[in-house]
């Protein structure tokens, strides 16, 4: 899964390894601390006369000593991309896969309330029937980093589950598209329907979008089935066979396996229906039983970190720094995504490469990728709608951001091409400005005018960063006179 060459060339580009892990400084200190102790023990022992003793204290402390720092300095270098979890993560990671999702169908389909457990279970024992080996199940992407992350104010959208196995064929793939949505017509309520819907029509009341990627050039074959929330926090399932590239920056570049987890779950569902058949006229706290309190132990969970370092990862995690490498071979860019880092308080650091350095390839990577202006209004609106549900204050503040990078930092456009985009966000800037009165219902938005009452004086509508924005066009109060008594 991870890939080689990305590890060997973040492990050049980063700096020191005493900079990016304090955690190993620390070790280290402390054993410096040990070995100061111990001349300090041996300088005792001289002042009191007992030279035998001393020389034994000398020649057996000082190498264990040694041999302390060289673990430690290796264990720096050593810059490994697996970790696990401590019991505070588990229980954040638990938290996620015990607490129901809704997700809304289209139509008259009654909404679904998945518990992310419960579902994967049930997939996974039915891809074990249907004879498909699922090597593994990971929690990715953002509810990975709030399982691991020490920023209370963190948040996530999506839920992200990876399922690496072999997609070597079509049939493969439309079978686990098949077995995907009969799990999911599991879910309906017996007392909405008696009826058995076909797994094509359940695609097309819970499916959000379905995606199959075969790259040959780039040894790509994956695919995505995502199912549908309308506040965003959408369930993506992802197969993966071979994927060169699974992340985008160092912060969202973790994965967790979750298979010991679902495997723990399962013997506690059958310890409980165990008890119910023999003991269902006694009340029994399977808790308190000493001989089953093994089964309320946390397994030990497996974190693996694509970027390379599993501790210089975290450390960007939890100080908000924006790291990645080879930006240009993301799809997109990752543009989207770093200025939705910078809307949340994340800051670029530099490992080798600056921060208008990286802006310029991602800009040119997302306008290779999204060379229409068609395509870049639909990515556009497609990420507002699920990175932000509703938040319109938001949305604004991030449209904001992203034209500023944009203006300073294209260099692969023509001049009229880059207006074309710069004026897409403009709009939807203006847009989402004028709803942010809508509470007090003060003007009107539509998409083919923007009508603004006399109650509202409004000269100049200004777009940046810095509050030293750039003026967009307005219409004026008079107009405005003018399209109210037209309306009239």
């Amino acid at each position: 899964m991870n890939s080689t060459d990305d590890s060997y060339s973040m492990a050049c580009s980063l700096p020191s390894s005493l900079e990016q892990t304090p955690i190993s400084s620390l070790s280290a200190a402390s054993s410096y601390s040990s070995l100061v102790n111990c001349d300090e023990t041996i300088s005792i022992h001289h002042d009191q006369q007992q030279h035998i003793e001393r020389k034994i204290k000398r020649n057996d402390t000082i190498p264990a000593t040694n041999n302390t720092i060289t673990q430690e300095y290796t264990n720096i270098n050593k810059r490994s991309p697996h970790s696990t979890l401590q019991n505070r993560h588990v229980n954040k990671l638990c938290s996620i896969l015990e607490q129901p999702v809704e997700i809304h169908g289209q139509g008259n389909f009654p909404t679904l309330n998945i518990v992310s457990k419960d579902f994967l279970i049930e997939l996974r024992s039915a891809f074990h029937l249907n004879n498909i080996d699922i090597k593994d199940i990971r929690l990715n992407g953002g509810a990975a980093s709030y399982v691991l992350t020490n920023d209370k104010s963190f948040s996530y959208t999506d839920i992200d589950f990876v399922f690496r196995c072999d997609l070597s064929s079509e049939s493969i793939w439309t079978q686990i598209k098949t077995i995907v949505c009969e799990c999911l017509s599991q879910q309906i309520p017996s007392t909405s329907s008696q009826l058995s819907f076909s797994p094509i029509i359940i695609q097309a009341a819970y499916v959000e979008k379905i995606v199959r990627v075969i790259n040959p050039s780039n040894n790509d074959s994956w695919a995505l089935i995502s199912l549908y929330n309308i506040n965003g926090q959408n369930i993506e399932l992802k197969f993966v066979d071979r994927m060169k590239r699974q992340f985008q920056f160092s912060v969202d570049s973790f994965q967790i396996l979750i298979d010991p987890l679902l495997d723990y779950y399962e013997q506690i569902f059958k310890y409980h229906q165990k008890i119910n058949k023999k003991q269902q006229y006694h009340n029994h706290d399977y808790r308190s039983s000493k001989n089953n309190r093994y089964l309320y132990r946390y397994p030990t969970i497996s974190v693996e970190c694509l970027y390379g370092s599993f501790d210089v990862a975290l450390t960007h995690l939890n100080r908000r720094q924006i790291v990645t490498i080879s930006p240009e071979g993301i799809h997109g860019g990752g543009l989207l995504k770093y200025c939705l880092l910078l809307t949340r308080g994340y800051r670029p650091y530099d490992n080798g490469i600056s921060s208008w350095q990286l802006e310029k390839l991602m800009c040119s990577r997302f306008f290779i990728d999204f060379a229409d202006i068609n395509e870049q209004e639909y990515k556009l609106l497609s990420y507002l709608s699920s990175h932000f549900s509703n938040d319109d204050s938001t949305k604004y503040r991030y449209l904001l951001q992203l034209n500023t990078i944009i203006e300073r930092s294209t260099v692969c456009l023509m001049a009229h091409e880059r207006n074309l985009t710069l004026t897409l966000i403009s709009q939807l800037a203006t847009e989402y400005y004028y709803r942010l009165y809508d509470e007090y219902n003060t003007y009107q938005v539509t998409t083919a005018e923007v009508t603004v009452p006399n109650s509202i004086t409004i000269d100049v509508i200004y777009h940046n960063e810095l509050d030293e924005w750039k003026s967009l066009y307005t219409p004026s109060k008079q107009q405005s006179q003018l399209q109210q008594e037209e309306q009239k």
